[in-house]
């Protein structure tokens, strides 16, 4: 960013600058009042016996103000610093909107979940390519003792680049050896939960009553459905084996076009997502289809102000630099795989497998 912009944006933010000075004060000496506070009021209420069980409450009541004036300034410094800042950059930013599920899940990358939720929404282009980005978090239920509780199993930034060509085929990149694999059912799981209703079908059909065998004679069928489900599944989404040895020690591709695939991923565009995945240093996962590309990338949260840093033009700069990389990363792998397809569509480069 140039000087000129980051200077202005420090005087805009000098009063907010001020009050998070002022709340960083105001909570070192709550927590430091907090002891002494409590020895008060257990001397105080050792007087007053009647009122002792209030003791817990009211020995809380500083280090709670203080928890609660910190994070109202970071609900703040999010509002009033983030959102100028994106814009200084051509970004359009709400805090408080992330993708929609319906959108996230079409990725075709994002594993099942009980509960999602988005946040930090990032609107604009990248050099000719328009993009939408959030982040995201996937949460499984799990019961405890001591009832239901939801743990998060995924937590990332999902990208999603409007192309200026179409991509050929449907084609998926999921990190080698683990990670989420979205839109598929274990086989295995598949398998096991169709298992009982086979059992009970072959039990319904060795039964005398007519009634019986008509509803074992269904229950057989609804259990042979669930293979049958998993093998279109499969038949539309076969793993793509490739030559180049580093991108097979990064990534798994599944494409539901062999042929397709292998068009789409040459040499050179696999070469510029094993620098795509060295740049970013992250777990990431990508869905080409159509005129679409979407990325994932694995990690914490991208817009997480610090309140320790005071803000000034080194604390921009650190800023935006930590938010372009991404995106600076992900546009230069899109202009290699542009300028790859528009080499082949005009027979500059002869296809793979070809001299």
């Amino acid at each position: 960013m140039e000087e000129k912009v980051l200077e202005e944006l420090e005087g805009q933010l000098a009063p907010l600058e001020a009050e998070r000075k002022g709340t960083l004060g105001l909570a070192l000496g709550l927590y430091l009042l907090t002891p002494p506070w409590a020895l008060f009021l257990a001397w105080l209420l050792d007087h007053l016996k009647p009122l002792g069980f209030l003791w817990p409450f009211l020995s809380a009541l500083p280090p709670a103000y203080a928890s609660l004036r910190l994070w109202r300034l970071k609900v703040r410094l999010k509002e009033a610093l983030l959102a100028p800042l994106a814009g200084a950059l051509g970004y359009r930013y709400t805090p408080h909107l992330g993708l929609p599920r319906e959108a996230a899940y079409a990725s075709g990358l994002l594993a099942p979940a009980d509960r999602y939720e988005g946040e930090d929404l990032l609107e604009g282009e990248i050099g000719p390519f328009p993009f939408q980005s959030g982040d995201l978090a996937l949460y499984r239920k799990v019961r405890t003792k001591n009832g239901t509780s939801h743990r998060k199993v995924f937590a990332g930034t999902l990208y999603r680049f409007q192309l200026p060509f179409s991509v050929p085929g449907s084609v998926r990149l999921f990190p080698q050896g683990g990670g989420m694999r979205g839109g598929e059912a274990p086989p295995l799981l598949v398998l096991l939960f169709a298992l009982p209703f086979g059992l009970f079908g072959l039990y319904g059909l060795s039964l005398g009553d007519p009634v019986a065998k008509g509803v074992g004679g269904v229950f057989l069928l609804v259990s042979a459905l669930f293979p049958l489900a998993l093998l279109l599944r499969r038949g539309r989404g076969e793993r793509v084996a490739l030559e180049s040895p580093e991108f097979e020690r990064l990534f798994e591709v599944v494409g539901e076009d062999q042929v397709e695939a292998r068009r789409l991923l040459t040499p050179r565009v696999q070469e510029a997502l094993v620098r795509l995945r060295q740049g970013l240093g992250k777990p990431l996962w990508l869905s080409f289809r159509e005129g679409e590309v979407w990325l994932l990338v694995g990690g914490g949260d991208r817009f997480e102000p610090s309140l320790l840093k005071p803000l000034n033009r080194g604390t921009l700069r650190t800023y935006a630099y930590r938010w372009m990389r991404e995106l600076g990363e992900a546009g230069r792998f899109l202009e290699a795989l542009g300028l790859e397809l528009e080499a082949r569509r005009r027979g500059l480069f002869p296809p793979p497998g070809e001299a």
